[in-house]
């Protein structure tokens, strides 16, 4: 059996957002210092929910990649996706990528949330920060929606995945493949 076939029948193959134990973390601190409704509560939640946001975009990709991947079986096609770019890269990335459930909504409230972190780093030097504070106020419930519809995605993804192992790559395997997949 090819590596693609495998990756297919086997779930825990399919992509998996990286790390989530610390992703968990990362979001139990946010939201803890987002509650403390300072300036530098808010700041530093705005933050740790950016890089958690960073993680949801490179998992739907991995998602778009592994879809296009399959649409193409038994052709293989490869794609790397670089660890080390900046947010802007990811969102260009899924723009240009394959649709899916919700594309287009979690790309705008990703690009708004990155406005209120970029409008928060780069004026907090020149602006009072209560201001600042103010428009903050806006990136929990922004963030909260990107994760609700991360989730819509992503369910949607494991159901297309799930059709795709069951009718149309079970074809390929063979009789004792499929015995040891469904027994």
């Amino acid at each position: 059996m090819d590596k693609i076939l495998s990756r297919i029948m086997n779930s825990d193959d399919w992509p998996s957002i990286q790390m989530p134990e610390n992703l968990e973390l990362l979001n139990e601190l946010a939201d803890n210092s987002f509650g403390l409704n300072t300036f530098e509560g808010m700041l530093a939640a705005t933050l740790m929910y950016h890089q958690i946001l960073e993680a949801m975009c490179m998992h739907i990709l991995e998602d778009c990649y592994f879809y296009i991947q399959l649409s193409v079986y038994p052709a293989e096609i490869e794609f790397k996706l670089p660890k080390d770019k900046m947010f802007g890269y990811y969102i260009s990335e899924l723009k240009s990528s394959v649709s899916f459930l919700k594309k287009q909504e979690f790309i705008e409230k990703a690009e708004l949330f990155n406005s209120y972190r970029v409008g928060a780093v780069h004026r907090m030097r020149r602006t009072n920060l209560d201001t600042l504070a103010v428009e903050l106020q806006k990136v929990k419930g922004c963030f909260d929606e990107i994760f609700d519809l991360y989730n819509d995605i992503q369910d949607d993804f494991r159901v297309i995945f799930h059709s795709l192992q069951k009718d149309t790559f079970v074809e390929y395997l063979t009789d004792e493949e499929y015995d040891e997949y469904f027994g």
